[in-house]
C-alpha cells in the first residue's frame, strides 16, 4: 500500500486573505504555496478595526494572541472646524457598528501574525505571480513569472482588488469592479501632529473631501487623505503629493499643510482608488478568489480583514470535510460567505457619505449627527437606530449560524 500524495494548492498574494488561507490548508494537510508580487513582505499599512467575526478564526488558526488593539484607552475624538478649531467628535467605528468586541490595529499587524505562524511550514516567494492559469477538470496548470511551472489542485487568488488571478481567469477587471468615484492615500507619520495631544485622533470633514489623523498608544500614527474623484483610475496614476496638492492646497491652519509635508517625507504611501467587486460566482473550476480578490469590501466597511481571516479559516474547513469534492466544497463556501459579503458591501455605501459628504447639504446633516453623538446619551440613540450597529449586535449569531458553524 502506498499514501496518495498531499493535495497541492497554488495561494497567490500574502496579505491577510492569502496567509490566513495557506495556514489553514497546512493545518489541514495540504501542500500550499504562496507567491507573492512584492518583493518583500509588506510592513505598517493603514488601520482598520478588527471585528468580532475574525476573532474565533483567528484562535483556531493559533495567530489571536498575537494580535494586539491599538487604540489609545485616553484618546480623544476630535474635528476640526473651517475656521481651524477643534471640537468633540464621535468615533468613526461607530458608523460600522464596531463595539467593545473590536481591535483597532494597523494593516501590518495582522499580516505579521499570520505571517509568523506560517512561514516555516509553507513556502513563500516574493516578487512572483502568476504569468499564465490554464484550469482542468482535476487540476490547475501554471506557470510562474519566475519561469517556473506547476500543476496544483486548486489555485487561490488573494491578490487584492487589482488581481491578476481574476484577470486571468475570469476576465478584465473593468467587468467587476464598481467604483466610488473615490481617491485614498494615506501614510505613515513621523513625528506627532502639531496642536494635537498624543493619542489624539482627528478627522477633517469637508465636502468631497476628507482627512483623518488616526493614533495608537505604541506605534506612529497614520494619515489619511480620501477625496472624490470624476476620473479614481486616471487620478491615482500621478504622484501623491502633486495629487493631493491640488485638492487640498486651499486648506487654512497648519496641520492640513503639515500633513501634506509629512505625506512627502514618507518611506511608502499608498494612493489608490476605492471600489468593489461584484461577481457572481467566486470560483470557476478549481480556482477561487478570497479576500478582496473576490468581493473588496472598502475601508467604509471596516469588515475587510476579519472576514478575510474568517474566509480563509473556512475554506480550508470545508475543504478538509468534502474531501475529494473540491466543487462542493467551494459551493458551500461561497454559500455560507455570501451573505455576509453583500450585507457589509451594502453598508459601505452608507458609512462613506459619513466619512466623505458628497454635498454641502449632506456635509451640514453629518455635522448635526456628530454633534448628537458626542453627547453620551446622542451616541447611545444613535448606535441603537444605525443598521451597521444592529447587524453588529447580531454579529456572533450570524457568524456561528453561517461563517463558522461547526468549524
Amino acid at each position: 500500500m502506498t499514501a496518495s500524495r498531499p493535495k497541492r494548492a497554488l495561494v497567490v498574494g500574502a496579505g491577510i486573505s492569502g496567509l490566513a488561507t495557506a495556514l489553514r490548508l497546512s493545518q489541514i494537510g495540504w501542500e500550499p504555496l504562496v507567491v507573492e508580487r512584492a518583493p518583500a513582505r509588506r510592513t505598517g499599512g493603514y488601520f482598520t478595526v478588527f471585528m468580532a467575526d475574525g476573532f474565533e478564526p483567528a484562535k483556531r488558526l493559533g495567530v489571536f494572541a498575537g494580535i494586539n488593539d491599538r487604540a489609545d484607552p485616553q484618546g480623544r475624538f476630535l474635528e476640526m472646524d473651517r475656521r481651524g478649531r477643534l471640537v468633540p467628535a464621535m468615533n468613526p467605528a461607530a458608523m460600522t457598528g464596531a463595539g467593545p468586541q473590536s481591535y483597532t490595529v494597523l494593516r501590518g499587524d495582522l499580516e505579521r501574525a499570520l505571517y509568523d505562524a506560517v512561514h516555516e511550514r509553507v513556502e513563500i516567494r516574493f516578487g512572483v505571480g502568476p504569468a499564465a492559469i490554464k484550469p482542468g477538470r482535476r487540476h490547475v496548470d501554471v506557470d510562474l513569472t519566475d519561469g517556473s511551472t506547476g500543476r496544483y489542485d486548486l489555485v487561490v487568488g488573494a491578490d487584492g482588488l487589482h488581481s491578476t488571478v481574476r484577470e486571468l481567469v475570469f476576465g478584465p477587471e473593468d467587468l467587476y469592479r464598481r467604483d466610488f468615484n473615490h481617491v485614498i492615500a494615506t501614510c505613515l507619520l513621523d513625528r506627532p501632529v502639531p496642536g494635537l495631544r498624543g493619542g489624539d485622533n482627528l478627522l477633517v470633514v469637508d465636502t468631497r473631501r476628507t482627512v483623518a489623523v488616526q493614533a495608537f498608544h505604541d506605534h506612529d500614527p497614520v494619515a489619511m487623505f480620501m477625496y472624490c474623484h470624476q476620473w479614481p483610475a486616471a487620478e491615482i496614476r500621478k504622484r501623491p503629493g502633486s495629487a493631493l496638492r491640488e485638492v487640498y492646497g486651499d486648506f487654512a491652519g497648519p496641520v492640513v499643510p503639515w500633513l501634506l509635508d509629512a505625506l512627502d517625507r514618507a518611506e511608502s504611501t499608498l494612493f489608490d482608488q476605492i471600489s468593489q467587486i461584484h461577481l457572481a460566482a467566486w470560483s470557476r473550476g478549481r480556482v477561487v478568489l478570497v479576500g478582496d480578490s473576490a468581493w473588496s469590501l472598502t475601508l467604509y466597511s471596516g469588515f475587510g480583514s476579519s472576514l478575510g481571516i474568517a474566509g480563509g479559516d473556512l475554506l480550508g474547513t470545508l475543504l478538509a470535510e468534502h474531501g475529494d469534492d473540491v466543487a462542493g466544497a467551494l459551493g458551500t463556501w461561497e454559500h455560507r460567505l455570501r451573505p455576509e459579503v453583500t450585507k457589509h458591501q451594502k453598508s459601505a455605501h452608507f458609512a462613506k457619505n459619513f466619512l466623505l459628504p458628497p454635498s454641502m447639504p449632506a456635509r451640514l446633516l453629518r455635522r448635526a449627527v456628530v454633534r448628537t453623538a458626542a453627547s453620551r446619551a446622542g451616541g447611545r440613540l444613535l448606535q441603537a437606530l444605525l443598521p451597521a450597529s444592529r447587524a453588529t449586535r447580531t454579529a456572533a449569531t450570524t457568524s456561528k449560524n453561517r461563517i463558522g458553524g461547526s468549524v
